[in-house]
């Protein structure tokens, strides 16, 4: 497993909660600094102040709405006006909304694609020449298991995270020959307290593939760093993905329906 120096940050954006929130420990507890990234108001302060305590890194923050247009240029100015060094990227931050896209609003599919596609790709674009010049940097892209098929009842979410997905592999083959690697980690339901509602409101066969934010973070942060670039975290979802790869198109395209056909 490849070392990170503890010169440079992991900026991860969506820090206060969920995956990205425990990403940030995981980093921590390997004694990675930290540049967090989350909305104002969202107790990221008190959880930096938390983490300060437990472990000898150095922590920055920064509270701002990605989906601000000018957002992702103020996040890399502030890190270049305070020195940090960026050589993990984590592009967590992400919505998703339910329902038939008829039924979503333009306000919800809006906070989707700039969040989910906007916010992430410009950040990658804006680090990644700082990022080009060390001896070793990563871009771990948080997309979803629902990136590998079109989801009914969650098509423009799904359609989002499937971007991330072509977006990594295709930078990757872009990126060959430098110190970058980009890696995209597909989990299928993670139990926040968000998601709850929907998780048990789902089919059985979603309720058994969720998994608890901080077994994504740990399988994320192993898989990147043993040089891995395609995670599909979680023994159940990997044998979904297996499957789905042998069936036919319309076979898992009306299975995925039926899965997820209680959380509209």
């Amino acid at each position: 497993m490849e070392k990170i120096s503890a010169d440079y940050f992991a900026l991860i954006t969506g820090a206060s909660a969920g995956i990205g929130k425990q990403i940030a420990i995981e980093c921590a507890n390997r004694g990675m600094n930290l540049f967090l990234v989350s909305l104002p108001d969202s107790g990221l302060e008190a959880f930096a102040g938390d983490l300060r305590e437990k472990y000898p890194v150095h922590i920055q923050t920064f509270a701002v709405d990605l989906t601000r247009e000018q957002a992702p240029a103020e996040v890399h100015r502030f890190a270049v006006q305070n020195n940090i060094v960026v050589n993990i990227l984590v592009n967590n931050a992400g919505v998703g909304f339910n329902g038939k896209f008829g039924n979503l609003s333009v306000d919800l599919i809006d906070q989707m694609i700039l969040l989910n596609i906007r916010a992430s790709t410009l950040l990658t674009f804006l680090f990644l020449p700082e990022m080009k010049k060390l001896e070793k940097a990563y871009i771990l892209n948080i997309s979803s298991f629902a990136a590998l098929t079109p989801l009914p009842n969650k098509s423009v979410y799904a359609a989002t995270k499937t971007f991330l997905l072509f977006f990594t592999q295709a930078i990757n083959l872009e990126l060959k020959g430098t110190n970058v690697r980009a890696i995209s980690i597909h989990p299928s339901g993670v139990s926040s307290e968000r998601a709850l509602g929907n998780i048990r409101k789902s089919s059985f066969i979603a309720r058994i593939s969720t998994l608890k934010p901080e077994e994504v973070a740990k399988i994320a942060m192993d898989n990147m760093l043993a040089g891995k670039k395609f995670i599909v975290p979680g023994i159940v979802t990997k044998m979904y993905y297996l499957l789905g790869s042998v069936l036919p198109h319309f076979v898992v395209l009306k299975t995925v329906g039926r899965v997820f056909r209680n959380t509209t």
